[in-house]
């Protein structure tokens, strides 16, 4: 039986907006790999500069997830902007690999770029070389090739429903799935921890699983409020910077995949007790979807960073 989830924009009008601010801001680089977590990040027209902005795809065409290759989740990325070079690890590899970000690289492949398609859009995209793809295939165990989007003006537009599941987003993506930014409160990950421990300590007397923030791959983490209070946010600013919320983020068997060292593995939560409680129209719904509101930002620039720190104020008109 589905639960519905109250989608009711203003319903926590009375809580101050100072009281959230912007606790983490984590970079995925590469489509599905690991991401990692800056104190502050420049603002680009796809959302964070650089997220998202590389993706493994198989010879036979198809791009590849955690969904369908665990060993991806293992897969570690730190990007230096100062030095313009990003540093890629894997437990299955000898070598970290470093890859230019200078878009004359040589370790591009010599004849240029290639079409691909990804949830309806064409891309334009650089392909790397034959050490770069060897070095992936066997950090996944699977023949792939490492792709970088040329930042052409693809966009992607879904449209919202009176539940808030869809999207209406006008915006440039990368290889971001729905929106240029996921945002997850502090708050609703611990009220979720709570309902996995009561559901799991009925189901295994006594034992306990956790999940952090992390699970849910979110580019914005925000603290100081009530749990689920982001639902109801129609736009926000964060420091100087304006976002509207396109909706809540589908959850999907993606959230489950754990690992440890070189261990990898999926497991029942934190999805099953998601789909307890946080069930709209068959979606299973937890965090926001943003996008950067173009028609109020200022020139981008060195200066256009979003700093870790940073107060939230939510605007639920």
């Amino acid at each position: 039986m589905e639960m519905g989830i109250r989608w009711q924009p203003g319903i926590e009008r009375h809580v101050a907006s100072s009281s959230y601010y912007l606790k983490s801001i984590i970079i995925y680089p590469i489509k599905s790999c690991g991401g990692f977590s800056v104190e502050s990040w420049p603002l680009s027209s796809t959302g964070f500069k650089h997220d998202r902005e590389w993706l493994l795809k198989s010879l036979t065409g198809e791009i590849l997830t955690q969904k369908k290759v665990l060993e991806m989740s293992l897969i570690s990325t730190f990007i230096d902007l100062n030095k313009e070079i990003m540093f890629v690890k894997s437990p299955h590899c000898k070598t970290k690999l470093l890859i230019k970000l200078n878009s004359n690289s040589n370790q591009y492949r010599s004849n240029g770029t290639e079409e691909i398609y990804l949830h309806g859009q064409r891309y334009d995209a650089q392909c790397y070389g034959h050490d770069i793809n060897q070095w992936f295939s066997d950090a996944v165990g699977h023949p792939c090739i490492l792709l970088r989007s040329c930042h052409s003006q693809n966009c992607f537009s879904l449209r919202r429903n009176h539940m808030g599941c869809c999207r209406d987003v006008d915006s440039t993506l990368s290889f971001a799935n729905e929106a240029q930014f996921l945002l997850v409160s502090e708050e609703s990950v611990s009220d979720l921890n709570n309902r996995i421990s009561s559901n799991t300590q009925k189901r295994t007397h006594g034992a306990q699983t956790q999940v952090s923030a992390m699970r849910f791959r979110p580019n914005l983490i925000i603290s100081g409020g009530k749990p689920y209070a982001e639902d109801g946010w129609r736009k926000l600013k964060i420091g100087n910077f304006d976002f509207t919320s396109i909706g809540g983020c589908n959850r999907c068997q993606m959230i489950n995949i754990s690992h440890q060292g070189e261990k990898v593995w999926k497991a029942n939560e934190p999805l099953a007790t998601l789909a307890s409680y946080r069930r709209v129209k068959g979606k299973i719904l937890f965090g926001i979807l943003l996008r950067y509101d173009l028609e109020k930002k200022v020139e981008l620039d060195q200066y256009s960073l979003l700093k870790v720190g940073e107060e939230v104020h939510p605007d639920l008109v």
